[in-house]
């Protein structure tokens, strides 16, 4: 079977049947494919994707629900395709401590998550390591597509298992792939399990560590060929620039960090070579962005006092963070500098990380070179990178690099579709698209700000006030 017609069978199964149709009368019609919005369209929904869009009247039969797009912009549902669901801000993953510590507020948690992702218009999102326990997001009544890759772990002294306390857990990597000839089968199991990509790590070090084993260039080519050859990406994930170009060698498919790692001097940046080598390869590129900028946050005095927050947290999480239960993160972080630096000059220096990311940024996408929208939320236990508004602070930073309303927008929508194949699936508002819409009160097309602005999702064709997704 095909990458595409997997997918195809997996949002076909996904999608939600409905006895009744819905009937978006009257609105703006922002689909991305576009120059600029349409004005007074019509769409039919029938179990759960676009039948019909028109400049004409649509007819309304018995039983239809009808939503009022007067004065409104309806645009396709953004992918955020870098998205940890297994992971809990200010925790690490659920499944290991401190997370076990408190089931009470990780189960808050991973009941609100899809809803805050659905709250800032995120309906689908990619998951580039899920672990197990991935079930406990689809679980959900009411949550995003979820599109997931098969996680390989590097050298078992590597990165990321060194990362882990105790033993090498089946239940954390369900995948390992330590030779070349293990290659074939484990990724066939993957492609089997669902997913539809692969990820692989590029790390030798980060901190004080800076001598990690990496995966054999024989292991890694195996795993390429192996993916190729099943019609699926290779994710790597890699932010320095020898990492960079370890995988630009190997022809990976997408980079799955922006290129932050690096230090840039007056003048003309060292990284341009690596950059050009990856709008040359064509090599798919998720920013990223939140990584460093969770990291200043986390350590930046005040941050939890945010009113962004309070949508999106479980009030038990909030007031568990308010109380210090994420301050052991902070303090990893700041041991790496001297004990009497302030924390807010601590978060400065991981916000050079941020403005590293936008400058490469700004020169990918000044070379028409696409990127797709990717939070890594929450990447680190970063308790400020709360699911989907981790989408939306990092399409506000991606402004923030030169790149403009309209080109944040189909980063999210276009460009991620056509890397994985999913073209016909997501990303436009056209008969037969998945209906995972969202209902705005101002244009996406003309600022970052209209993802501020959202008043209804349409998820599989069910309409979903924005108010009943918000934290409790």
């Amino acid at each position: 079977m095909s990458f595409t017609s997997l997918a195809f069978t997996v949002m076909a199964a996904l999608a939600a049947a409905s006895t009744d149709d819905l009937v978006i009368r009257n609105v703006t019609l922002a689909s991305p494919e576009q120059d600029a919005a349409l004005e007074g369209r019509w769409v039919r929904i029938t179990d759960g994707r676009i039948v019909e869009v028109s400049a004409n009247p649509i007819e309304v039969h018995e039983g239809d629900t009808v939503l009022d797009g007067e004065g409104r912009f309806l645009a396709p549902g953004l992918t955020d395709s870098h998205h940890h669901v297994s992971f809990v801000p200010g925790m690490g993953a659920a499944g290991m401590p401190p997370a076990t510590d408190h089931p009470d507020l990780v189960a808050a948690y991973m009941t609100q998550q899809p809803r805050s992702l659905l709250y800032h218009g995120v309906t689908q999102v990619l998951d580039p390591a899920p672990l197990t326990g991935w079930e406990g997001f689809t679980d959900q009544p009411q949550h995003p597509d979820l599109l997931r890759c098969g996680e390989v772990p590097g050298p078992h002294d590597g990165y990321p298992v060194n990362q882990r306390s105790g033993d090498h857990p089946e239940s954390a990597y369900p995948y390992d792939i330590t030779a070349p000839d293990e290659a074939a089968p484990v990724i066939a199991r993957m492609q089997a399990d669902g997913a539809v990509c692969v990820k692989i790590y590029l790390e030798d070090g980060f901190g004080a560590a800076s001598d990690w084993p990496l995966m054999s260039d024989e292991t890694l080519d195996a795993i390429k060929a192996e993916a190729q050859a099943r019609n699926i990406p290779v994710l790597v994930h890699a932010n320095a620039i020898d990492m960079y170009q370890i995988a630009l060698d190997h022809g990976v498919g997408v980079m799955a960090h922006g290129l932050w790692n690096w230090q840039w001097p007056e003048g003309e940046p060292p990284v341009v070579e690596t950059l050009d080598r990856v709008i040359e390869s064509e090599t798919g590129y998720m920013p990223t962005l939140r990584v460093m900028a969770g990291l200043a946050d986390h350590v930046r005095p005040g941050t939890l006092d945010n009113p962004d927050l309070a949508p999106v947290t479980p009030a038990s999480l909030m007031t568990f963070y308010r109380e210090g239960g994420a301050d052991w993160f902070a303090d990893e972080l700041a041991s790496d500098f001297p004990a009497d630096m302030p924390r807010d000059e601590i978060a400065d220096i991981f916000g050079f990380g941020v403005q590293r990311g936008q400058r490469a940024l700004a020169y990918l996408h000044g070379e028409g070179h696409p990127v797709m929208l990717a939070s890594d939320c929450p990447g680190s236990p970063t308790a400020i990178n709360q699911p989907g508004l981790c989408t939306l602070l990092e399409m506000e930073a991606m402004a923030e690099a030169g790149m403009s309303a309209v080109e944040i927008f189909r980063s999210g929508t276009l460009t991620i579709a056509a890397q994985f194949g999913l073209e016909a699936e997501y990303g436009r508002i056209t008969p037969g698209y998945v209906a995972n819409l969202v209902l705005l009160g101002s244009d996406p097309f003309d600022s970052v700000a209209a993802w501020r602005d959202i008043e209804t999702v349409v998820l599989r064709g069910e309409v979903i006030s924005r108010d009943s997704l918000q934290a409790r």
